[in-house]
């Protein structure tokens, strides 16, 4: 089977174009006719289209919106294949709207929507895919795709949250050291030549900020170098295992930042466990699948460790407790839902405890870092103002003298 793009049009004018998979070019061809499509042309495709990335991961807000519009339009009797053309001219992300268009395609060549859906695991996830099988299978997709709906929409608002945290402190402080680089490369070679001409002499702390400045003229090539190659370096490595694994227990161990990081991962967790066992998956495919959503590779890994013992017929909430990773908190409460035989609903409480507790940290974080964020802006620029006026502040105290 090889790849081949497509540029088609429907029986009402519409284009579509994808890749789809098949043997030949003439079999590509009478797919796209099977399929009620006329084809403009079929060609290999390029190796960068033959997989199913598109590029890239589909906006997890893009995904959120198109499962409360499928949901909306499955809910209203309109057909399947019906709905999904309507989402796909909707949507405005260009990997959704591709991998809409081939699970069009599959759809009405008789495949499952999960099925389907399964082929573009950089677009529907785990989780996605997972529920939409259950409730194909149950009979009840527009319900699902409602619980799908506001799971995404959920999680989507939580990592809004942790994200503002985050963003938040990084553009004060680029902001502040972009000031000061400014104040550096044009300002003090200003007073330097006035103190120059004046015949001032020097404050240790001015001499200290002239002698920056000129380093910064002689070697700011070197000095942006050095900045762009470091940020593609952590970013290399954030990407690797192990460095992504360093990187997100090195956040961890941040006070109040780390606090947030895991009860925004425990949230995420279970309102995944939560929709995955109540569209009806198995404990074991909804600990898999939801492990991933935690957003923290520690974290992750320390779930996935709680999945032999399952397997082995323990249940849930002691593995969880023998993590290390997850507040005992969690572990009861997913004890007393085995116990009563209402575990989806026990992780939907939870999730819901948890979801409080992520806005009342991200408050905290943000009444913490207020004022040491002034204090720092205020040291680096308060610090080069006065640096730059004791020479005229010394001479006047000479002269008054």
């Amino acid at each position: 089977m090889n790849g081949w793009s497509y540029r088609a049009h429907t029986v009402d004018g519409r284009v579509r174009e994808g890749v789809l998979q098949a043997v030949s070019a003439e079999d590509a061809t009478r797919a796209l006719v099977q399929n009620r499509l006329i084809p403009e042309w079929v060609k290999p495709a390029p190796k960068t289209a033959r997989g199913i990335s598109f590029g890239g991961r589909a906006k997890p807000l893009a995904m959120a919106f198109f499962a409360r519009q499928f949901s909306t339009l499955i809910d209203a009797a309109v057909p399947l294949v019906h709905s999904l053309e309507i989402c796909q001219d909707l949507t405005e992300d260009r990997r959704l709207k591709k991998a809409l268009n081939q699970v069009i395609i599959d759809v009405q060549a008789g495949r499952s929507l999960a099925d389907a859906m399964r082929e573009h695991p950089h677009v529907f996830t785990d989780i996605f895919v997972n529920m939409v099988e259950a409730g194909e299978q149950g009979g009840v997709l527009d319900a699902i795709l409602t619980r799908l709906a506001v799971y995404l929409e959920k999680s989507v608002a939580l990592v809004g949250k942790v994200k503002t945290a985050m963003v938040y402190p990084a553009i004060i402080l680029f902001v502040a050291f972009a000031s000061a680089a400014v104040m550096l490369a044009f300002v003090v070679p200003t007073f330097q030549t006035m103190f120059a001409s004046g015949g001032l002499t020097l404050p240790y702390p001015t001499q200290v900020l002239v002698n920056m400045s000129e380093y910064l003229q002689s070697n700011w090539m070197i000095l942006l170098g050095a900045l762009v190659g470091g940020s593609i370096f952590l970013r290399q490595a954030y990407g690797t295992s192990s460095g992504r694994f360093f990187f997100d227990n090195l956040f961890l161990r941040i006070p109040v930042l780390g606090d947030l990081l895991r009860k925004a991962a425990v949230a995420r967790f279970s309102q995944s466990m939560a929709s995955l066992l109540t569209s009806g998956a198995n404990l074991i495919d909804a600990l898999i699948a939801s492990a991933g959503t935690a957003g923290n590779v520690v974290l992750q890994r320390a779930l996935l460790r709680a999945r032999p013992p399952i397997e082995a017929g323990q249940g849930i909430s002691k593995p969880l407790a023998e993590t290390g990773t997850i507040p005992r908190l969690v572990s009861r409460m997913v004890e007393v839902g085995e116990q009563t035989g209402h575990l989806d609903e026990m992780f939907e409480k939870i999730a819901l405890f948890y979801e409080g507790e992520v806005d009342t940290a991200v408050e905290r974080l943000m009444k913490a870092m207020e004022p040491a964020l002034i204090v720092v802006v205020g040291f680096i620029l308060g610090g080069m103002v006065v640096a730059l006026y004791l020479p005229i502040f010394e001479a006047l105290t000479t002269v008054g003298g």
